[in-house]
């Protein structure tokens, strides 16, 4: 970002916000949010970018992601309705060409969700646990200090801390061989998670409001309550 001369912070967290709510109404899989902040990320490191074709950026990251990861993707004329015609197909499909060229087609990535699934076996996958290390992993998108973290690392503490918060024991051996991680390694990330959880409406609004909903077990609240009697 520091080669930036009109984007800042605050302006990344406003588009990741919006990008998180545009992601949840098409309903894409997880993956695809998490490939489309890694887009959005090297694009910015690479280019500079008005604040005026910002929002063109991380619409065009979301319209490559979705053809990457989904089955069934949004159309072009579906992404010019959601930036409500700010952009025309025309230029979607212009920077498309153009941000994939940048890119160097290189659009694989091993996301945070493929580390998630892996240290869940430690916990025969229990849902309530992979559950909450959701929510807790998705926070990381909203916070400049995860930019460039290991998407490994992240999958471990977000399931460290939510095993925490559930009360669901130690980080044991087996955590540790299927994450690749010590709870010592892990330490910072957690702290910092913890952080990021005492202003979530703050801090990342949309995610909030998304896990808020039954269909994620209201996991949301769930973070909010224990906060607060961690905080007393």
């Amino acid at each position: 970002m520091d080669n930036q001369t009109e984007i800042h912070w605050s302006m990344r967290c406003i588009l990741v916000d919006w990008l998180v709510q545009v992601h949840n109404r098409f309903g894409l899989l997880p993956e695809t949010l998490y490939l489309t902040i890694n887009y959005i990320d090297r694009f910015l490191s690479l280019k500079v970018v008005s604040l005026a074709k910002l929002q063109l950026v991380g619409a065009t990251a979301l319209f490559v992601a979705a053809k990457y990861e989904e089955i069934n993707c949004p159309s072009v004329n579906e992404i010019v309705f959601m930036v409500d015609h700010s952009y025309s197909a025309e230029e979607i499909f212009k920077a498309e060409r153009f941000m994939i060229g940048l890119l160097e087609f290189n659009l694989g990535w091993p996301g945070p969700m493929s580390f998630l699934r892996r240290t869940s076996k430690a916990d025969d996958y229990d849902l309530e646990t992979r559950t909450l290390a959701k929510y807790i992993l998705e926070i990381t998108i909203m916070d400049e200090r995860f930019v460039g973290a290991l998407p490994s690392w992240l999958a471990a503490a977000a399931h460290c801390l939510a095993r925490k918060m559930l009360l669901k024991g130690e980080w044991t051996l087996a955590h540790i061989n299927y994450s690749g991680y010590t709870l010592a390694q892990l330490r910072p990330a957690v702290n910092v998670l913890i952080e990021c959880c005492r202003n979530p409406k703050e801090h990342h609004r949309a995610i909030y409001e998304k896990y808020c909903d039954r269909k994620y077990k209201k996991a949301a609240l769930f973070v909010a309550e224990w906060i607060t009697n961690v905080s007393i």
